[in-house]
């Protein structure tokens, strides 16, 4: 950790050294997304929020900050930063599938719903859209729904954890053998991925 720190700053330093000009807000941004890669929310928000303070229209501290908030479970502040980012480019699929996905958690599935299809209209082959989508479903119940937007992921990626979730569909209609055979393949990505 320490070490991506330096690699980190060592850059600001030697980019700085080398005559390329590196803003406050670049430079509070660079170490804010560090500290909250390495799990330290609250310096991370600290740099986040002067990246802001610096330069009020970096999108990129907005969605950093937005990611921020949405690990630590503040998902009003999220949202809130998810859709100012939004004012300023409409068209950024990514975005929309943590908008749901925060909406998601904080059991505002209407909302949720719509920022994922918007993501996947956006862009069909969003994984983490069609999972949270999934998500959704499960959540309110409509586990055939559930199933099919699992099942567009692991068409596109297998992952354990929506393999997983799928073979819990299947068990809350009592398709045992569906779910087992997906718990199986969840176990065996597991097992691959502990190697």
């Amino acid at each position: 950790m320490k070490k991506f720190a330096m690699f980190i700053l060592s850059c600001l330093v030697f980019g700085a050294c080398a005559g390329v000009p590196v803003d406050k807000s670049t430079e509070y941004l660079a170490k804010g997304e560090m500290y909250h890669k390495i799990g330290r929310a609250q310096k991370a928000l600290k740099y986040l929020n002067k990246a802001i303070a610096e330069d009020p229209t970096n999108a990129q501290a907005y969605l950093s900050r937005g990611s921020l908030f949405y690990s630590v479970g503040e998902y009003d502040n999220a949202i809130a930063d998810f859709n100012l980012v939004l004012e300023a480019d409409k068209n950024v699929p990514e975005l929309y599938s943590a908008l749901g996905a925060a909406y998601a958690a904080k059991g505002e599935y209407k909302e949720g719903r719509e920022a994922l299809l918007k993501s996947l209209e956006l862009y069909p082959n969003n994984v983490a859209a069609l999972n949270s989508l999934g998500g959704i479903y499960y959540s309110t119940e409509n586990y055939n729904a559930a199933i099919e937007q699992y099942s567009k992921a692991l068409d596109l990626r297998p992952v354990q954890g929506i393999f997983y979730m799928r073979g819990v569909c299947y068990e809350k209609l009592g398709m045992q053998e569906k779910a087992a055979d997906d718990f199986a393949k969840a176990d065996f990505l597991a097992g691959v991925s502990a190697q």
